[in-house]
């Protein structure tokens, strides 16, 4: 093994273990889907799964990174303890977990496809938010940031997590990259179930790292063959997007303009996306990007865009991936209903936004 492979070994590890993990001495398995009595009263949050991932023969609970030819449909409840900190996942030291200190999963249910499209409508007030994961991510851990992000975030409506197999292994960057490829007619065909479903007006997608490319190819295509589902799509959101800057033009010329601007998260120090860039031939990932402020203005313009560079966000991540999660305590810690209301707005036109050490949303000229 050369100098430079060994390096970038070293670097994925360290992306799987620091940044995918935060705090887990080893990485959760399938029995933390598992359901616990919650005898403590609790904050409970419903996530709803569609998912590429074949199911794991011998364990109801579980799925594989085997790429199914259909998808599954899966609907789960989390509790957060009272002691749950914005931004972090209290997992159990050990599985089952306790509810008054662990975030644990407390019912879930397999679903065919009309009872999945009939629990995205019930009680969602017309918003559906589809969540995608990132490289590196089995299933437990995907349901579980979704639950933790849909309860901190404090989004409308109902929460879907679109899981595609991940080998969940530091080696497989490549396999994954190929799953995401695998997983786009999937993902189409559940955001145009979700918008021929009666009650549902509004479908949000929000996709992180290298679940970005998948979205932003599924939303390619789907714009290219007209889907019906773009007609009801409302914000399309990219965290730390693993994608090639120049491929990303490409996909923004072939999308056109959206009714609303396409937020992108991005932060120049963003670690794990170097690692991405370095093994991409060096081009920069639209994660990491230098942003020119004039030139990013043009281009945010001319894509209507809404990008908000996170570089100056304090981060103990040592591989700064993950700082969106940081958004969310900024979020909630700002001054009053109306502050939040302001940088929340902000960000909804067009348009290169900075955050400052603590996460709070700035314009540009401040």
């Amino acid at each position: 093994m050369t100098r430079g492979l060994v390096r970038v070994v070293l670097c994925l590890i360290w992306a799987g273990v620091l940044g995918v993990l935060g705090g887990w001495a080893a990485r959760p398995g399938a029995d933390v889907l598992r359901p616990v009595a919650a005898t403590t009263p609790t904050e409970l949050v419903r996530v709803l799964v569609a998912t590429t991932r074949q199911p794991a023969a011998d364990d109801p609970y579980a799925f594989t990174a085997k790429r199914a030819h259909h998808l599954s449909y899966v609907a789960y409840t989390l509790s957060l303890p009272p002691t749950h900190v914005l931004g972090n996942i209290e997992w159990p030291a050990q599985a089952p977990g306790d509810p008054a200190r662990d975030m644990v999963v407390t019912a879930t249910r397999p679903l065919d496809r009309a009872a999945f499209t009939r629990a995205a409508a019930a009680g969602s007030g017309g918003d559906v938010m589809v969540f995608v994961h990132g490289y590196n991510t089995s299933q437990q851990e995907a349901v579980y940031r979704v639950g933790q992000f849909a309860a901190d975030s404090g989004v409308p409506g109902n929460v879907v997590a679109f899981t595609w197999p991940s080998f969940a292994k530091l080696t497989d960057y490549v396999a994954d990259r190929e799953s995401t490829n695998y997983s786009r007619d999937y993902l189409e065909r559940v955001l145009n179930e979700l918008a021929a479903t009666p009650g549902i007006r509004r479908i949000s997608v929000v996709a992180h790292s290298m679940g970005s490319w998948l979205a932003m190819e599924t939303l390619r295509q789907a714009r290219m063959r007209g889907a019906p589902f773009v007609r009801k799509l409302d914000q399309f959101v990219l965290l730390s997007p693993d994608i090639d800057v120049d491929v990303f033009r490409s996909q923004l010329d072939a999308i056109g303009t959206l009714p609303h601007p396409i937020t992108v998260l991005t932060s120049a120090d963003d670690r794990a996306l170097k690692i991405s860039q370095d093994l991409g031939g060096g081009v920069p990932r639209v994660g990491n990007v230098t942003i020119d402020a004039a030139q990013a203005q043009e281009i945010a313009r001319r894509y209507n865009l809404s990008v908000v560079d996170l570089s100056r966000v304090a981060d103990d991540d040592p591989l700064r991936h993950n700082k969106f999660i940081k958004l969310l305590p900024a979020l909630h810690q700002s001054v009053g209903q109306e502050a939040r209301a302001r940088e929340l707005h902000l960000i909804q036109r067009a348009g290169v936004f900075f955050a400052d050490t603590a996460g709070r949303i700035l314009a540009p000229d401040r």
